[in-house]
């Protein structure tokens, strides 16, 4: 009951997603994000988890293909869920259930990933794809422009026809490959709208105040100057083991 973009930046520097949906608090629910694997979303009758079995397979040097194909063994009622993965590096891929309410369908590209549930029909997917395209594009994005970028994408899919049932809540995030293996996972950005009747622009509003106050890591921190930490690799291992 959402619809959902999941990126990688053209240099694969940032990650990021943004969904919105007729729900409570769509961004507690859909995506997740570990900078040094990759960056994943489970929606329609959400199992939360899936999103840590596919992050674990992306950690250990899986495909994005392989995370879905590992996803039937840990849920039975798969054919329930729609989720989509995209790794750090290698092309994403999606699954839709075959009892997600329709409309239901997605789309994976270079460095994307689109999917969506209960919507008025493949316009919103396919005017989503164009968007982040062409947002992705543009060389070197910094992190707030890519979290500007994902939320134009959902703003292109809601003027197309959104969620059939209307409005509700949204979210953005997006992180820096470079922050290695942080714990709790360090993002540059992450906001949502919980509860609102425009969260999209409430989403627009609030990356506005962020690019006031400061910029993020990635538009700070050179790749010659981010320490590797193998104390927080072990972290990882045993998080995601």
């Amino acid at each position: 009951m959402t619809y959902t973009v999941i990126a990688r930046s053209a240099d694969s520097r940032l990650l990021g997603a943004a969904t919105a949906s007729c729900s409570l608090a769509v961004g507690n629910a859909v995506p997740a994000l570990v900078p040094t694997a990759g960056v994943v979303a489970s929606q329609a009758w959400t199992n939360r988890r899936l999103r840590f079995e596919m992050l674990r397979t992306l950690h250990h040097g899986g495909t994005a293909e392989e995370a879905l194909a590992g996803l039937a063994d840990a849920d039975r009622d798969l054919a329930l869920r729609q989720v989509a993965v995209l790794p750090v590096e290698g092309p994403g891929a999606h699954l839709t259930g075959s009892l997600c309410t329709p409309w239901a369908g997605g789309v994976a590209g270079t460095d994307f990933v689109v999917i969506g549930n209960f919507l008025t029909g493949p316009e919103v997917v396919e005017a989503m794809r164009a968007s982040v395209v062409e947002a992705l594009a543009a060389p070197g994005l910094t992190s707030t422009e890519m979290a500007r970028a994902l939320v134009a994408c959902l703003r292109a899919g809601q003027d197309a026809g959104g969620d059939s049932r209307g409005r509700q809540s949204a979210a953005v995030v997006v992180a820096d490959t470079l922050a290695g293996f942080q714990y709790p996972v360090l993002l540059d950005v992450d906001l949502r709208a919980d509860n609102s009747p425009t969260p999209l622009e409430d989403l627009a509003e609030m990356l506005e105040l962020k690019g006031r106050a400061h910029a993020a890591p990635a538009e700070l921190v050179p790749s010659t100057e981010v320490p590797h930490r193998p104390e927080d690799e072990g972290l990882w291992s045993t998080v995601l083991s």
